[in-house]
């Protein structure tokens, strides 16, 4: 979890997918209910797991955005197409930011920051 900045302040959440990736896809929204009950609607959820079907070793990073009915849906967040009109700017923001997501083992995330973590 961390703190976003801007004009009004949010969380950013990573769930990292330890298992099968139906586990994290299938409790998407309700994870993302608990965590806005937690900290506020002004939250960002990302779903970081492998993809096999892209190679080995390949991950995803997904932006989980919530419907109005409180399902969850999907964006690709890394990696996008080049032909994406969005590709320079996630690109750029992975460069910056998601590395910290995506470069730590699963068991990095094992810590929670109410533990002390």
């Amino acid at each position: 979890m961390w703190l976003t900045a801007g004009p009004e302040p949010g969380h950013l959440a990573a769930v990292t997918e330890t298992g099968t990736a139906a586990e994290v896809t299938q409790s998407a929204g309700h994870i993302w209910a608990e965590l806005a009950r937690k900290y506020g609607a002004s939250l960002v959820l990302l779903e970081h797991h492998l993809a096999p079907e892209a190679g080995e070793g390949a991950e995803t990073l997904d932006l989980v955005r919530i419907g109005a009915d409180g399902s969850p849906h999907w964006l690709r967040v890394w990696p996008t197409p080049e032909e994406n009109p969005r590709h320079a700017g996630l690109e750029l923001w992975m460069a910056v930011h998601g590395y910290q997501i995506v470069a730590n083992p699963a068991s990095w995330f094992d810590r929670c920051e109410d533990e002390g973590g």
